[in-house]
């Protein structure tokens, strides 16, 4: 994959990310804090989730490999959706930055991850944008039963993407 390709998905990833929790700070906090059949239980505990994944995979792809433990466990005050939308708008800007600052052959560079899997680092940071993409549908549809849709999330809803001929 192509540096401005990878680049034109994280951008959609931002947009995407900031999209779901301005509208997760529409939701009441008993809505947000209820236990529900969403992956992480609650529709707080899977935002929250979706930032930390952001932070440790970035943070992975950076050489600083963060175990298990979580992006609250390092200083980082997260406590309601308001906190984790400033967060996650600092955190996407910081993958932004640096995935920016490599070229092709950075992001084809074989990166170790886990006991045998060896992939190009594009892969690492495609997986970011894909995890995300799981959360956000999860997200967008609580939201809405609680009165409150996202509307349209699509990639190519996003009016993000920097293709030539393209909105």
């Amino acid at each position: 994959m192509d540096a401005d390709s990878l680049m034109a998905l994280v951008r959609f990833h931002a947009w995407a990310d900031d999209r779901i929790l301005a509208t997760g700070e529409e939701v009441s906090d008993q809505d947000i804090r209820r236990p529900d059949t969403l992956d992480r239980g609650s529709a707080f505990d899977t935002a929250r989730h979706l930032v930390d994944v952001n932070w440790s995979w970035r943070e992975y792809c950076l050489g600083n490999d963060v175990g298990d433990t979580y992006v609250w466990d390092h200083g980082f005050v997260l406590d309601d959706v308001p906190a984790l939308r400033t967060f996650s708008i600092e955190e996407d800007l910081r993958l932004r930055d640096y995935v920016a600052s490599l070229d092709d052959a950075a992001l084809n560079e074989p990166t170790k991850v886990g006991g045998d899997l060896t992939v190009p680092l594009w892969l690492i940071v495609a997986h970011i944008v894909n995890h995300g993409t799981q959360h956000r549908s999860e997200l967008a549809r609580y939201f809405t039963v609680c009165g409150h849709s996202p509307g349209d999330l699509d990639l190519l809803d996003a009016q993000v993407l920097p293709w030539p001929g393209g909105r």
